[in-house]
C-alpha cells in the first residue's frame, strides 16, 4: 500500500516527496511553516506546543511543528549531551554518532511514525534541529525512498544572535557561533539536496517574491485569486513581530559574515564551492578540538556536581553547629553543675565543720558525764563509808541531822547540776538532729544533681566522637559526687552512733540520779539508828571527806 503511494520522480526509482523546513532558530521558520500550510502543505498537526492551550509570547502565531519530531531530536541529542538549552548543544556530535543502536531504535521510531502519518498530499515538517541530525534522515530518506525538498531559511545572523539573547538569554557571540555551526551542518549534510533559500529580510521587505519562489520550487498551486493571496500574505506576515536592531547590520566574525553571504547567493555558480571550502575547513578545525572538548565535557560534569557538593558541605557545617551548639549548651550545663557541685562541697565543709564541732562538745559531755559518774562513784562510796560509820556511832547521828540537811541540800544541787547537764545533752541531741535533716536534704540534693549530670551524660553520648571529651569531663564528675555523697552518707551515719551515746549518757544520768536519791534515802534511815558512842564524831569526818570530793570535783567542772 505504501509503494501505491509514492508519486513518481523519475522512470527508474519512484520517490515521494517530503518538504523540510530548515535553518537556524529564529529565521523565521516557524513563518515560513505557516505559509506553507497555507498553500496546502500537511505542515503540522498541532499549532501550541506540548502541553499548551494558546501559542508561547516568543512565537505568537504559532511555531508550526510536529512536535513528535521534535522530541525524537530532542532524545537523540540528549543521548550525546547535545540537548538544545545544554551548554554543549554547540559542539559537534561524536563521529559516525548516528551508528548508536540507541540512535538506530529511535530512527526505527520516527520511520514507524512517518509511515503512519504520511498520507497521498504533500506531507513536510519543520525543526531547525533537524540540520544537526541530518545523516539519520538520509537513512530514513532512503528506507521510506523519500525525495526531500528543503527550503533553507536563512536570517542575518546578528540578529538572529539578538532574538536569541532576548528570548534564552544567551550570549550575542554565542548566538553567532550557534548559528555557524547550524549553517556549517546544513551546508554538510543536505547541500546536494534539493533546495531554496529564502530570506527572512525579504518576508516584510517583499513577501510576494518570497512566496513565488517557494509556489515554483514546490510546484504548488493557487487556486484563488491573487487578491486572496495577498490577503494571505497581510494576515500571516505581521510587520510588528519583526524586532530587528537597524544600529547593527553584520555580524562580529567575519567567518560568519562570509558564509551568510555566500548563503544568500547559494544558487550561483562557484558559491557552493567557496561554501564547501569552508564546511571543510570548519569541520576540520572541529576534529582538531575533539580532546579539548572532551576535557572540557570532564570538567564540566564535575562542576556540574558542585552545587551539590556546595549543598551537602552546608548542610555539613548547618549540623557541624548543631552540634558545637549542643556541645556548648552541654558545657554550660556541665559548668552549671560544676558550680553547683562546689557550692555542695562548700556547703559539705560546713556540715562537716559543724559536725566536728557538735563531736567535740559531745566529747566535753562525755568527759563531763564521766567525771558526775566518777563523782557520783566517790560520793557512793563516802555515802557507804558514812553508812557503816553511822551505824558505829548512832548516837551522834543526831548531832548531825542539820550537816546531813546541808548535804542534802548540796545534792540537790547536784541533782540540778545534772539537769543541766541533760538539758544540754539534748539541745546537742536536737543540733544533731537539725545535722541530719541537712544532711538527708544534701543527699537530695546531691541526687537531683546526678539526675541532671545523667541526663548531660546522654546527651554527650549522643554527640558521638566529637563529645568524648565532655563525656570523660561527665564521669570524672560524677565519681567527685559518688565520692561526695559516700562521705555525706559516712558523716550521716555517725549521727546514730551519737544519739546512741547521748541515750546512754541519758541513762547514767537517770541512774546517777537513782543512786543520789538512793543514798539520800540512806541517810534518812541512818539518821534514827544509834551510833556507837566508842567513836565520836567518825562519820563526820566520812560526810565531810565526801562532801569535800564532791565540792572539788565541781570546782574541775
Amino acid at each position: 500500500p505504501r509503494r501505491d503511494r509514492i508519486t513518481a520522480i523519475s522512470g527508474v526509482v519512484q520517490r515521494r516527496p517530503i518538504v523540510l523546513v530548515l535553518g537556524m532558530h529564529r529565521s523565521g521558520t516557524s513563518l515560513c511553516s505557516h505559509l506553507l500550510s497555507a498553500l496546502g502543505v500537511d505542515m503540522a498537526d498541532q499549532i501550541p506546543g506540548p502541553r499548551a492551550t494558546v501559542p508561547t509570547r516568543d512565537n505568537p502565531r504559532g511555531h508550526w511543528e510536529r512536535w513528535e519530531i521534535v522530541e525524537f531530536h530532542d532524545r537523540i541529542l540528549g543521548l550525546f549531551n547535545r540537548d538544545y538549552l545544554g551548554r554543549f548543544h554547540d559542539f559537534a556530535l561524536p563521529v559516525a554518532w548516528w551508528a548508536d543502536p540507541r540512535v538506530a531504535q529511535i530512527r526505527r521510531e520516527i520511520v514507524a511514525f512517518l509511515e503512519q502519518r504520511m498520507g497521498d498530499s504533500y506531507f513536510g515538517f519543520k525543526d531547525p534541529r533537524t540540520v544537526r541530525l541530518m545523516p539519520v534522515w538520509h537513512q530514513i530518506f532512503n528506507e521510506l525512498k523519500l525525495a526531500p525538498k528543503v527550503v533553507l531559511c536563512l536570517r542575518n545572523p546578528v540578529q538572529v544572535a539578538r532574538s536569541l539573547h532576548a528570548r534564552e538569554g544567551l550570549d550575542p557571540a554565542n548566538g553567532e557561533y550557534r548559528w555557524l555551526v547550524h549553517m556549517i551542518d546544513f551546508f554538510r549534510y543536505a547541500s546536494h539536496f534539493d533546495f531554496c533559500a529564502v530570506e527572512y529580510e525579504e518576508w516584510f521587505d517583499n513577501p510576494a517574491a518570497n512566496l513565488e519562489k517557494l509556489r515554483k520550487f514546490l510546484d504548488l498551486p493557487w487556486q484563488q485569486s491573487e487578491s486572496d493571496l495577498a490577503l494571505l500574505l497581510s494576515d500571516i506576515i505581521d510587520p510588528s513581530a519583526r524586532h530587528d536592531d537597524l544600529g547593527r547590520r553584520e555580524a562580529s566574525q567575519p567567518l560568519v559574515r562570509t558564509l551568510y553571504k555566500l548563503a544568500g547567493r547559494s544558487g550561483q555558480d562557484g558559491t557552493r564551492d567557496q561554501i564547501a571550502y569552508i564546511v571543510s575547513q570548519f569541520v576540520s578545525f572541529q576534529q582538531l578540538q575533539r580532546p579539548l572538548l572532551q576535557a572540557f565535557e570532564g570538567v564540566a560534569k564535575t562542576a556540574a556536581k558542585y552545587p551539590e557538593v556546595e549543598q551537602e558541605a552546608t548542610a555539613l557545617r548547618a549540623a557541624v553547629g548543631e552540634r558545637d551548639a549542643v556541645i556548648e549548651a552541654a558545657d554550660a550545663r556541665a559548668a552549671g553543675a560544676e558550680g553547683r557541685l562546689a557550692d555542695l562541697k562548700a556547703t559539705l565543709a560546713e556540715r562537716e565543720t559543724a559536725l566536728a564541732e557538735h563531736s567535740r562538745r559531745a566529747d566535753e559531755l562525755d568527759a563531763a558525764l564521766q567525771a558526775a559518774q566518777a563523782e557520783i562513784a566517790a560520793r557512793d562510796a563516802a555515802l557507804r563509808h558514812a553508812e557503816h560509820e553511822a551505824r558505829e556511832r548512832g548516837p551522834a547521828a543526831l548531832a548531825t541531822q542539820n550537816e546531813i540537811a546541808g548535804l542534802r541540800a548540796a545534792l540537790e544541787q547536784a541533782e540540778q547540776e545534772g539537769q543541766k547537764h541533760l538539758a544540754a545533752t539534748e539541745a546537742l541531741q536536737a543540733e544533731v538532729g537539725a545535722q541530719a535533716a541537712a544532711a538527708e536534704v544534701l543527699q537530695a540534693e546531691i541526687g537531683s544533681l546526678r539526675q541532671t549530670l545523667a541526663q548531660a551524660d546522654r546527651a554527650a553520648q549522643e554527640r558521638g566522637v566529637a563529645a568524648e571529651a565532655l563525656q570523660t569531663e561527665v564521669v570524672l564528675l560524677r565519681e567527685t559526687l559518688a565520692k561526695a555523697q559516700r562521705e555525706a552518707q559516712e558523716r550521716a551515719a555517725t549521727v546514730p552512733a551519737l544519739q546512741a551515746e547521748i541515750g546512754a549518757l541519758q541513762e547514767t544520768l537517770t541512774a546517777a540520779r537513782q543512786v543520789g536519791k538512793a543514798a539520800i534515802a540512806a541517810f534518812r534511815m541512818d539518821a534514827v539508828a544509834p551510833a556507837r558512842p566508842e567513836e565520836p564524831h567518825g562519820w563526820r569526818r566520812a560526810v565531810m571527806r565526801f562532801v569535800g570530793t564532791w565540792t572539788s570535783s565541781r570546782s574541775l567542772n
